[in-house]
């Protein structure tokens, strides 16, 4: 049994190639089919006949129904040896890359660690999904979770509440932002400045390192292992005269860089935008990707992007023609970060570094960082 992208184990029955939750490497176990789709099957434990050697005992009583995470049976240092080994069959099977991915973790912060979650009601109760649905699996406190984080959610535990609650705490001061899609009734007296799409224009928000956390607005999951994101993405950027920050987003990676250089920031989220500029950062704006591939063409020397999970396929054309001194590509999926490597690498770049960064520990996913030249 080995790992594979998603997190799955994965073994083979009868010739074919069987994925199965919450398998481990080195686990000899009885595993039933549950569905059977195009060349693959999915299977699921029933009796694990000899453990892993990294199987341990996961400190929570809701681990194997609650789809908070995957991963907290698995052992560290082997958890994270097998996300930097996903990360390379990835660039390799896909990309047809060998290339040695490095590898960056705080090994203080594997629990505790998380600063924003989306919890899910149930009538009276609050919690995650199940995995793979939408059950509602109510839980008291995560082990993930920083403590601020629980204590919101003990907050929110018997109130009649009808949608989902986005949640974010500050790290490092008493801030707390709470966001829904509509107005809720039932958060009224929440610690928390309580917020929704329906009627907020302005969200707001509190400053953590310098960067601006917008209720409502992407920031990572973890406040706190993110400083540990921007110690490899600033090592890669190294010094420029420029710097191009796409889907910047809150201007996270890039704020930290001023002034040693001259920063431009786009992204689409101009409510995040809005704030930025209010804080005095004129150098970001509102654009597409258009615009992106407008700068693109203009920059000579940084170009930085963390994309979504779906990737960069509208601008890597133009990124692969740049005349940009380096790329250093942000990535949160591994399959799509290795798509758009395969195309720069067509366009005569190459991957100088690889480092994955622990971003999620006790889940299968994994942060990759890469510095491209020409």
């Amino acid at each position: 049994m080995g790992c594979v992208h998603g997190g799955y184990g994965m073994c083979r029955v009868d010739g074919q190639v069987c994925f199965v939750s919450n398998a481990l490497p080195g686990d000899v176990a009885q595993v039933r089919v549950a569905r059977r789709t195009r060349g693959v099957l999915w299977g699921a434990i029933v009796t694990v006949l000899q453990p892993s050697a990294h199987r341990v005992e996961a400190p929570c009583p809701h681990f194997g129904r609650c789809g908070g995470c995957t991963w907290l049976h698995f052992a560290y240092p082997a958890q994270g040896e097998w996300k930097r080994r996903i990360v390379e069959d990835c660039l390799r099977r896909i990309a047809g890359l060998e290339c040695a991915v490095g590898w960056a973790e705080d090994a203080r912060r594997r629990l505790g660690y998380r600063t924003r979650a989306t919890f899910h009601p149930d009538r009276d109760r609050v919690g995650f999904y199940a995995g793979g649905s939408h059950a509602v699996v109510p839980i008291e406190r995560c082990a993930l979770c920083h403590d601020r984080l629980n204590d919101l959610l003990s907050e929110l535990r018997g109130r009649r509440i009808h949608q989902d609650v986005e949640a974010v705490v500050n790290p490092d001061g008493d801030e707390a932002l709470v966001w829904t899609r509509r107005v809720e009734r039932g958060l009224t007296g929440v610690g928390a400045v309580v917020e929704s799409k329906e009627r907020t224009a302005e969200p707001a928000h509190f400053l953590c390192g310098g960067v601006p956390i917008v209720n409502g607005a992407f920031s990572q999951s973890s406040l706190l292992l993110n400083r540990t994101l921007l110690g490899v993405v600033h090592g890669m950027v190294g010094e420029t005269d420029s710097l191009l920050d796409l889907y910047c987003g809150n201007g996270n990676l890039s704020l930290g860089l001023m002034p040693r250089m001259r920063i431009r920031g786009l992204d689409h989220h101009n409510t995040v935008i809005r704030v930025l500029r209010a804080l005095g950062h004129d150098a970001y704006r509102t654009g597409g990707e258009g615009a992106f591939i407008c700068e693109i063409e203009s920059e000579r020397g940084v170009v930085l992007l963390d994309p979504p999970r779906t990737g960069a396929k509208a601008v890597v054309p133009a990124l692969a023609a740049s005349k940009a001194s380096r790329i250093v590509y942000v990535s949160c999926d591994p399959a799509t970060l290795s798509r758009d490597l395969k195309a720069l690498i067509s366009g005569g770049w190459q991957v100088s570094e690889a480092t994955a960064v622990d971003l999620f520990p006790h889940t299968a996913h994994v942060e990759t960082v890469c510095r491209l030249e020409r």
